[in-house]
Parts: structure tokens; C-alpha cells; sequence
């Protein structure tokens, strides 16, 4: 009789690459489970036992009868434990189970004890293997080891069925190919004695069970060595439910973009690297993960008072990047685990970077509860914010402007809204600042521009002696370099005459004076899109960007209009201003102006345009034909009189 021990000489060289493999995994606490490394190294001694014994048959008539005798005697009985530790394998992957499910899993240990006490007792009574003068044989009840396979295999099927949906769509399949590769083995071991397959069968379960459940090499971060972010939810989450209160510090340093500038993108690595060493060495591998970036997140015991203390001299020190020796400085956000949901986690320790790197170089901010609530109305904001994107409209509301000559009504600033549930109406400086920090700004402006040019087509403006709608342009949009195209491209859509939009550009954005910029606003003027200032006297104030700029209007910020009000001095100013802009051509919008008198100052200075409350608030698009309704009936009255 031949046996090829070479499949399962290779089957043992497998499990033990994966032995060492599991063992460097260790820093995934939770994630290699007992029962698994327990079946592992079963696994791994059975198929050693296996080949020993094979290897031995040719000589048993020379080797001592103890040896031939205790072999396989072991061997055999490690065989009757897997099926079971199988099992309870799976039992550990079920959520929770009923008492009576308990005790028939319980009672599921009976065979295989029963197994393995006639496979140790062998030597005794010949029940499952004896030696004669011809060599080895199976005893008349070998069967038993099959029917014990079987058995177990019908059980793991029974817990794979009654718990597929709490095992998920992954480990369901991932169950049936693990209790179907012994199967297989098994039958091929039974119908061919001489086919040594029941080893190999074993590692493959092993493998499968390894590397689809076990292993999570995703959950370390290659560059850094340490655990990542997907393994600080998981380790949160796990902690939670056993009662644990966890703090998390998120570590961001100061101008990291500067660092890969400087020393390039395998520098930058090398600090993050060194960082992440340092870290792991104080808190230990288990509790640094590398959040995402250059930002890494710490888990403490809650109240961990010397934690701060300990991160910041780490921060402190010098590191290297070759020969250079750089001081790194970070901010530190906390993040208190149990106020927050852990699907919310994340977004909670962005907030709390993001707000201590507001505060300046080395600050550090905590979440506080009410701090939790104010995040959560951020997250509300920004998810009905892409909702709307997504669903391709954006709510419009429309502010009149009065042109003082004609005495009446010429144009209207767009002027986005978002109704956001459980929050209502929220200011447009929430959503827009949300929407360039995630880059949907420039989806957003075209929106607004689309509703515009929809509303112009429909409703005939330029006929309600409207000449133009007034449309912000944020820093983003002006700095594409497809801009007019994609403008043109939305106005041809709807046939509105170019003539009819006019874009507003805020004095922060003009006074980056780019070479984008400009040449952007070039082409918006050969295109007869005019242009306005807008929020003039409300940043820098420097005359200078209105000569390399082609603007029409300047409108000037509602603060100045009011700080004129109160004060002689700004008075003087505000007039002496608009006259300068009057001077060079330029027609001049005041903003905010909210009673006749301020009303009546505008119009002694020589501006041209008011917008304001006094004249008109911000209304749906509905209202505002109502009220050019009321103007132009108004009119023809005055007419008639």
C-alpha cells in the first residue's frame, strides 16, 4: 500500500507559513479568535502526526510496537477533536443562541469524546485501527471516524441555515466552503484508503477560515505599521459592548503639507512612520491607528488625565528624515466615544481636528456634548445639502434690487436656500463653507444657475422690467478653467440671452487677482456676461483689483452702509466712495438698507442701485412675480392719474 505523504508534507509547510503569519498579527486584538488559533495548531500537529505515521507503516515489523501503536493512536484522536472545535468555531461567530440551542451544541461534544476515547484505547480493543503480521488495518469500527465527519458536518450546516442572516452575505457562502472542502476530502479518503487527503482537507478550511474571516490584513495601514481605521471602529465597537468608556485623541500635525513639499512624499512617510513608532511604543500597538492622512487616532481610558500630557512630549520631539532633523508640532482633537454613535465616529474626530487646527498651530479641542449636537446639525446640513445635488434641484429664493432713477425695480440677486429637516431654513455661510470644504460648491453654483435661467425662460423678466439676475460665483467656481463653457453650455439650454445673468464676485476672491481669474472674467465679458463686486468694504478694501478686473457694478457691503448711519467720519467715507466709483464708470448697488432714511442717504450720494430689506426680502421665485405683479399695476395707475 502507497500513501503520498507529499501532499500533506506540503500541506504542513502551508500551516506553518501560517502560524508565522497569524503570530505577526497579534496587534489584531479580537481579531484572530481563540477557538480559531486552538483549531489552527490542531490542525498543524494532526497533519505532522499524519505524516509520521505514514512514514512509519513500511517499518512497522522494525519499529518498537509502542511507537506504531501510540502514533496513530494520538493522531486519530486529534482527528475526532477538530469536527467539534469546527463547530464551536461557528457557535462563536452566532450572535446570541437559546438555551436549548446551548445545551444540543453542548451535547454535540459527546461523540467526539466518545471518538477519541476508543481512538486513545485502540491499542486495547482494535475497535478503530490493529497491527498484524501484514501491517496496518482499520478495525471494524473505523467507520465511526466518517459517521463522526458527517455528523458534524450536519450540524454546521443546521447553525449555517438557522443563523444565515446574522452571519451576513460573507461568512454565509464562506461556512458552506469550509464544511464542504473536508466533505469532499473525506469522501475521497473513503472510497481510496491509499489517497491521504484528510490533511489537506483540514489546511484548506484553515486557509479559507484564515484569510476571508481571521486575518484582516486590511485593517493595517502599510506605510505607518499600525492599525487603521476600520480597526479603530471595530475596536471601539467591541469595547462599547463590553462596558468599556473609551477616549479618543486624534493627532494631526501642524503643515504636513509643507514637510512633503520640502522632503518629498517618502519624507512625509518616514515622519508619519517614525510618528506612528513612537505612539505605538507608549500606548501600545493595539491603541494607534492611523485615521486616515496624516491624522492618527488614540484610544485611552476615559479620564486618562496624563494621555494629553504624554502625546504632546511626543509630539515635541525631533524627528529625522535622513539627515535632517525635523520638530514636529500637531493639534489634538478629543473625542469622547460614548457620546457618539460609531457609525458617527468619524465624523466626530474630523470635526474635532478640523476645529483644533481652527484654533492655530498645537491647539487642542475637545467634543463636548454640546459640541456632539452642533456636529450632528453639520452632518444634517451637508446630507440634505447632497441630497438635493443629487436629485438634480436646488431651492432658489430672490432678493429685488430698486434702481433709484428709474424708480422702480430692475433686477434681483438668486440667493440659495436650504430647508433642512428637524433645522428649517439654515444660512447660506453654513452650507456653502460645507460644500467647499467637500467640494460640491461648484455642483451647487450650477444648480443655482440652472433654477435661474429656468425661471428667466419661463416667466418672461426681461418683460416685467427686469434686466438681469444677479448669481454669486465662489472662489472654486472662478478658478475652473471650463467655467464659461459650462455656463454657456446651461444658458444656451434654456435660450436665456447672456445679457440676462450677471455674476457676483466677492471682494475676497477678486483680491486673489489670479491669472485664472482674470482670464475667466475676460472671457464672461466677450461673452456680454457682466460682472458685479460684490461685498465691497468688507475685506481688504484696495481699489486696485477694480482696474485689472472688468467689473460693472460695485455693491458695496451692507456694514458700510450702516457703520454711515451711526458716525459722520464713515459718512463722509461711504459718499466719497461711491463718487470714485461713479467717476471711473462704474454703477454702485448699496446693500442692506433697511428704512427711508438710510434709503434716502443712498440716494443723496449719487449711487444707483438699493437692495435691502426696506425694498425687498429674499422670497420664492411665486412671490416675486406677485410683487412685480403689484409694481407694474402701481405703475399704470400713477400713469393713468
Amino acid at each position: 500500500m502507497t500513501y503520498n505523504v507529499d501532499l500533506e508534507v506540503c500541506a504542513v509547510l502551508f500551516l506553518v507559513l501560517l502560524c508565522v503569519i497569524s503570530q505577526t498579527r497579534k496587534k489584531l486584538e479580537g481579531y484572530q479568535s481563540m477557538v480559531f488559533q486552538i483549531y489552527l495548531y490542531l490542525v498543524l500537529a494532526s497533519n505532522v502526526l499524519d505524516i509520521v505515521a505514514t512514514s512509519c507503516l513500511p517499518y512497522y515489523d522494525t519499529l518498537p510496537a509502542w511507537i506504531n501503536w501510540g502514533i496513530n493512536a494520538i493522531f486519530l484522536t486529534v482527528q475526532m477533536s477538530l469536527p467539534v472545535i469546527f463547530v464551536m468555531y461557528i457557535y462563536r461567530k452566532l450572535p446570541k443562541t437559546t438555551g436549548l440551542e446551548r445545551k444540543m451544541i453542548s451535547l454535540c461534544c459527546i461523540p467526539s469524546a466518545v471518538g477519541q476515547i476508543l481512538c486513545l484505547t485502540s491499542p486495547l480493543h482494535h475497535l478503530i485501527f490493529y497491527f498484524d503480521g501484514s501491517g496496518y488495518h482499520h478495525g471494524p469500527m473505523h467507520i465511526y471516524l466518517y459517521t463522526n465527519v458527517a455528523f458534524y458536518m450536519i450540524v454546521s450546516l443546521y447553525l449555517a441555515i438557522r443563523w444565515r442572516k446574522q452571519l451576513g452575505w460573507r461568512e454565509f457562502p464562506l461556512l458552506f466552503t469550509m464544511i464542504g472542502i473536508p466533505a469532499l476530502a473525506v469522501i475521497v479518503q473513503f472510497a481510496m484508503p491509499q489517497v491521504m487527503l484528510a490533511g489537506v482537507g483540514s489546511a484548506l478550511s484553515v486557509y479559507i477560515m484564515y484569510f476571508m474571516v481571521e486575518s484582516n490584513v486590511s485593517l493595517l495601514d502599510p506605510i505607518t505599521g499600525a492599525l487603521n481605521r476600520k480597526a479603530m471602529t471595530d475596536a471601539v465597537e467591541r469595547d462599547l459592548k463590553a462596558g468599556k468608556l473609551e477616549d479618543i485623541y486624534a493627532v494631526a500635525p501642524d503643515n504636513f503639507k509643507l514637510i512633503n513639499e520640502m522632503y518629498g512624499l517618502e519624507g512625509g512617510n518616514e515622519i508619519l512612520s517614525e510618528l506612528a513608532k513612537a505612539m505605538m511604543k507608549a500606548f501600545g500597538d493595539k491603541k494607534v491607528f492611523r485615521f486616515g492622512g496624516d491624522t492618527f487616532a488614540i484610544l485611552a481610558e476615559k479620564g486618562n488625565t496624563d494621555t494629553l500630557d504624554r502625546l504632546r512630549d511626543l509630539i515635541g520631539r525631533i524627528y529625522h528624515i535622513g539627515d535632517a532633523e525635523v520638530r514636529v508640532t500637531a493639534c489634538v482633537g478629543l473625542v469622547h466615544a460614548s457620546n457618539h454613535p460609531v457609525e458617527e465616529l468619524v465624523s466626530a474626530i474630523e470635526y474635532a481636528v478640523a476645529e483644533a487646527k481652527a484654533r492655530g498651530k498645537g491647539q487642542f479641542f475637545e467634543v463636548e456634548e454640546t459640541a456632539a449636537e452642533e456636529m450632528v446639525r453639520k452632518k444634517a446640513i451637508e446630507q440634505t445639502m447632497m441630497q438635493n445635488i443629487r436629485e438634480g434641484h436646488f431651492e432658489v429664493h430672490y432678493q429685488l434690487i430698486y434702481d433709484i432713477r428709474r424708480k422702480g425695480f430692475y433686477s434681483m440677486e438668486a440667493l440659495a436656500r436650504l430647508n433642512v429637516p428637524n433645522y428649517g431654513y439654515v444660512s447660506p455661510e453654513e452650507f456653502i463653507k460645507i460644500a467647499e470644504k467637500n467640494g460640491s460648491i461648484t455642483q451647487l453654483g450650477m444648480l443655482v444657475l440652472e433654477e435661474c435661467c429656468r425661471f428667466i425662460r419661463e416667466s418672461d423678466l426681461h418683460a416685467r422690467g427686469i434686466d438681469f439676475i444677479e448669481v454669486n460665483l465662489s472662489m472654486v467656481q472662478c478658478m475652473q478653467p471650463e467655467i464659461h463653457k459650462d455656463v454657456l453650455r446651461i444658458m444656451q439650454k434654456y435660450q436665456v440671452p447672456t445679457h440676462m445673468i450677471n455674476f457676483e464676485v466677492t471682494e475676497s476672491v477678486a483680491a486673489s487677482s489670479e491669472e485664472l481669474l482674470i482670464r475667466n472674467m475676460e472671457r464672461f465679458t466677450e461673452q456680454r456676461i457682466h460682472l458685479s463686486l460684490d461685498d465691497y468694504g468688507s475685506g481688504y478694501s484696495n481699489i486696485n483689483y477694480l482696474v485689472d478686473l472688468p467689473f460693472s457694478i460695485v455693491k458695496i457691503d451692507k456694514y458700510v452702509v450702516w457703520a454711515a448711519m451711526k458716525n459722520e467720519t464713515s459718512r463722509i467715507i461711504l459718499g466719497n466712495t461711491i463718487r470714485t466709483f461713479k467717476n471711473i464708470g462704474l454703477r454702485v448697488v448699496a446693500e442692506g438698507v433697511e428704512d427711508q432714511e438710510m434709503a434716502d442717504m443712498i440716494a443723496d450720494m449719487g449711487a444707483d442701485y438699493i437692495q435691502g430689506f426696506f425694498y425687498s426680502r429674499p422670497v420664492p421665485k411665486e412671490k416675486i412675480l406677485e410683487r412685480l405683479k403689484e409694481e407694474k399695476g402701481s405703475d399704470a395707475e400713477e400713469e393713468e392719474n
